[in-house]
């Protein structure tokens, strides 16, 4: 930091200053004249010798006074300025990586922590420009632009959290660049890995730089794992990579749904290497959890869950009465068809989906059913008028087009009353779904043979969807990502819905369905909890982490020049701040303190 002046030429003006000083001898002289007596003068001098230094000078303070106004005049025309560290640009664009790579640690603090110190840092050092903070989310999103303040700016970085999904750096910096337009700036991204190799194309007036945080480290990453029945054993297959130079002793446990650990293994990974481990005669359960152990940087990858879910298509057992199109259709839709030629007697048990037309309800088997009404067992029939109507919201009508199917009657019964309702014509429902004795149901409430519904395309995808809607495993919901939303369509009964974390803390609630529940950002299992009017269910599912955030690798950061800059690596220049206006203000004030001067000696 130093002073420096824009025109010294106008030094030369402090010739005026010996032109004053010039001014003031040739100021009025007094005649001689002839006096009686200078006894009286005499005294005055005396007192005058006696008096102090500095009142002597009093006497010429007009004349000091008007030099020094004249001086500052002269500071103010070579507009002096002080040069000192700057950020060069008009617009200044922060782009924040909050993805869950950055949460790893650099000694005591994690990189989202040291690169919101950088930025500190930077905005110490901001002077009059417009700031904009961009967030490197899927969708990128602007928490503030052209803001001056910059105490909001600390406050919204600083507030700063991980969001744990991978980062848009791309598109954040497409928008950054949409954003500056012509503009004189810089794009400052706050990233760990993001190279130098990729295609960037900025305007000549616009500097990038990529400010990669931390350093690579030792990485132990659970790259895969997952579980299935065989020949009536569990076994699992996990998949480590050591992300380090070095081979590395890894340690891996297994736990079961109730957190005990169930198989425990130890292995040599080689360095940049990736390794499968098998595990075989696991114990029933409904998940596991795969945890290594070895690295202390990143913990957030040393760990995965896998469901125990459904392994193959379960049976479909289409009863006697079903009609031909409905069989032709189930027989695209499930592989695992089975044709009954009479109803099944009393006691046996058949695991699987059944399709049902023309039986009393009385004798209606266990498990899931899509249930064809045919009058009888004691549904009234009734004529149809108006419009068809579905609800395309449920599962169940995706690319059906029920609009278009023309039914002319069609069966009720109050005991379906409180099912959902999928599709109608004139108030009157078509299809039902709900919960019938603690299994799933489906109900078409009219006959296939006094419709075209068969004829339509939709009908095979209508019977594709009630297989898979009653087969679903319902006590899971399966894997998302962090920021990822659920399409949730509950069944009526349903009063509320929580999201529960591993240690029994609500996360999330909600009452109303009518748009998808947002699911957590950190990884990890949880529950959904349905409340309804007599029991609660639970549903669990797994956040976890993606691909891309399963390594802590970094690059060198690099820089992006403008054309015409002067600015270092970091992005920093040498500011000038002119300081002529506190020059002209001094001026200003030293020539009303001669004007007081002045008056006061008139009016002694």
């Amino acid at each position: 930091m130093g002073m420096g002046f824009t025109a010294p030429l106008y030094f030369l003006f402090s010739a005026f200053l010996l032109l004053v000083i010039l001014m003031y001898f040739f100021r009025k002289q007094y005649k001689k004249k002839a006096i009686p007596s200078v006894l009286m003068w005499q005294e005055w001098m005396n007192e005058f010798e006696a008096q102090a230094w500095w009142r002597k000078l009093q006497h010429h303070l007009l004349l000091y006074l008007q030099l020094l106004a004249l001086l500052f005049l002269i500071f103010t025309l070579t507009q002096p300025f002080f040069e000192k560290e700057g950020i060069e640009g008009d617009h200044i664009i922060f782009i924040m990586d909050t993805s869950a790579s950055m949460t790893a640690l650099e000694g005591e603090s994690s990189r989202l922590e040291l690169a919101k110190e950088e930025v500190f840092h930077i905005l110490d050092k901001v002077d009059d420009q417009d700031l904009t903070v961009i967030v490197a989310k899927e969708t990128p999103e602007i928490l503030s632009e052209r803001s001056s303040s910059k105490k909001e700016m600390l406050q919204l970085v600083g507030g700063l959290e991980t969001t744990y999904a991978s980062s848009n750096l791309i598109d954040s910096i497409n928008l950054a660049k949409s954003i500056l337009g012509d503009e004189k700036g810089n794009i400052q991204m706050f990233t760990d890995n993001f190279s130098e190799d990729n295609s960037l194309e900025f305007n000549p007036n616009t500097a990038f730089f990529a400010h990669n945080i931390g350093s690579s480290h030792i990485n132990l990453a659970v790259e895969t794992f997952g579980v299935a029945i065989r020949e009536n054993d569990v076994v699992g297959v996990v998949n480590v990579k050591n992300e380090g130079e070095e081979a590395k002793e890894v340690k891996l446990n297994v736990y079961d749904d109730q957190n005990n650990v169930i198989k425990q293994v130890s292995e040599t990974i080689e360095g940049n290497k990736l390794k499968t481990i098998y595990l075989e005669k696991l114990q029933i359960a409904t998940s596991y959890k795969a945890v290594v152990s070895g690295d202390e940087q990143y913990l957030l990858d040393n760990e995965q869950i896998a469901f125990l879910g459904q392994q193959q298509d379960p049976n479909v057992y289409v009863h006697k009465d079903i009609h031909p199109f409905a069989r032709k259709a189930v027989e695209i839709a499930s592989t695992n068809v089975i044709h009954l030629s009479s109803t099944p007697a009393g006691g046996e048990d058949f695991q699987g989906v059944h399709l049902i037309q023309g039986i009393a309800r009385s004798d209606w088997p266990s498990g899931p059913k899509l249930v064809f009404l045919s009058g009888q067992d004691g549904e009234e029939e009734t004529e149809l008028s108006g419009e068809v109507t579905a609800n395309m919201t449920n599962p169940l009508m995706q690319s059906v087009e029920m609009e278009r199917v023309h039914v002319e009657k069609t069966f009720t019964t109050d005991e379906f009353s409180s099912f959902d309702v999928v599709a109608a014509r004139g108030g009157t429902p078509l299809i039902l779904s709900g919960i019938y004795e603690g299994d799933p149901i489906i109900v078409v409430t009219f006959e296939l043979g006094s419709s075209d519904w068969p004829l339509h395309p939709g009908f095979p995808l209508f019977m594709f969807h009630s297989i898979q809607e009653l087969t679903q495993n319902q006590s899971m919901l399966g894997y998302f990502y962090p920021g990822q939303s659920l399409d949730y369509y509950p069944s009526s009964d349903v009063k509320k819905a929580e999201i529960i974390d591993e240690d029994d803390n609500v996360v999330s609630s909600s009452e109303a369905f009518d748009q998808p529940i947002d699911l957590p950002l950190t990884p990890g299992l949880y529950k959904l909890r349905e409340t309804k009017d007599q029991t609660d269910t639970m549903k669990s599912f797994y956040i976890m982490l993606e691909d891309s955030e399963k390594s802590i690798q970094t690059v060198d950061s690099f820089t992006i020049p403008a054309v015409s800059s002067s600015m270092n690596q970091g992005g920093e220049t040498t500011t000038s701040k002119d300081i002529s206006y506190l020059f002209l203000i001094l001026a200003l004030v030293v020539l009303l303190l001669e004007w007081e001067v002045y008056r006061r000696g008139i009016s002694n």
